[in-house]
């Protein structure tokens, strides 16, 4: 496939299910959908955002290149404050829609009963992903073997001595 056709097939398909929302619902459509894609990406942050800090904070994933104990209090003070905001917006908007939404009081109930443990499984997962312990360490340059050292053998299974000399 062309590498134009491929980029105009993967835009497309990004692009033309907000452009069908917003000539369908004009304004507020548009206006909604921003909202609920703002309101997933809050609810997806923190499964990127604490990997994230915890990797650039560990001498044994960055070696020499970790971040300055200023960086890691300063990075992890803000990523708390933002994840914070965002599970205190969420857990509103949850509450408020259930209380404010035309169902039938047994829906309500029932979607409460499970969203919650939900809920509480997701603030669970974000504090479990918080104090994890790492163990997969740094490796640096002079520790790392090759593969294919002069020790290694190289079998050829085709009996072609082409082949061999491009294994070898």
């Amino acid at each position: 496939m062309k590498q134009w056709l491929r980029n105009l097939m993967t835009r497309s398909i990004a692009i033309v299910p907000s452009l069908i929302i917003s000539i369908i619902g004009g304004s507020t459509g548009a206006g909604r959908l921003i909202v609920t894609a703002s309101m997933i990406l809050s609810f997806e942050l923190p499964f990127a955002l604490i990997p994230l800090l915890k990797f650039s904070s560990s001498s044994n994933k960055m070696g020499g290149n970790k971040n300055s104990i200023y960086i890691i209090g300063f990075s992890w003070l803000l990523g708390f404050m933002i994840i914070g905001i965002n599970i205190y917006f969420l857990s509103i908007k949850l509450v408020g829609w259930i209380l404010d939404n035309s169902l039938p009081v047994f829906a309500n109930v029932l979607i409460g009963i499970i969203l919650f443990p939900l809920m509480v499984l997701y603030i669970s997962s974000v504090i479990y992903l918080t104090f994890r312990k790492d163990t997969v360490k740094f490796v640096s340059r002079h520790e790392f073997q090759p593969v294919g050292t002069e020790n290694s053998k190289v079998v050829n299974h085709s009996g072609n001595k082409e082949n061999m000399e491009q294994l070898v």
